[in-house]
């Protein structure tokens, strides 16, 4: 339920060198209400990637209200990384594994 506090949340999937990852965790921390929710190492060398180092898939939650920002600190800290989908918190937590979203 949402008061007129609350805001729904989003997440955004965005794949980083490792190396990279603190650098836009911080960079996150800034905007209001975003934070990095998941952090999942990649297996396999990313092909989008300049070079083979390892990667890392961030998962960001957001408000949409700081999309605009979140995406600026993102090209601004890795320009190299590769943004992903947008997806309602709901929706990301079914992925997760969590059936009904809750």
């Amino acid at each position: 339920m949402n008061t007129p506090r609350s805001r729904p949340f989003y997440v955004l999937d965005v794949t980083v060198c490792c190396a990279d990852a603190l650098r836009v965790r911080r960079s996150v921390a800034g905007c209001p209400d975003a934070g990095v929710v998941r952090c999942e190492p990649l297996l396999h060398a990313c092909s989008t990637q300049e070079s083979d180092a390892p990667c890392v898939r961030l998962m960001i939650r957001l408000p949409l209200a700081s999309y605009a920002d979140v995406l600026h600190r993102l090209i601004e800290c890795v320009p190299s990384g590769e943004i992903g989908r947008l997806v309602s918190w709901r929706e990301h937590l079914a992925r997760c594994g969590l059936r009904h979203g809750h």
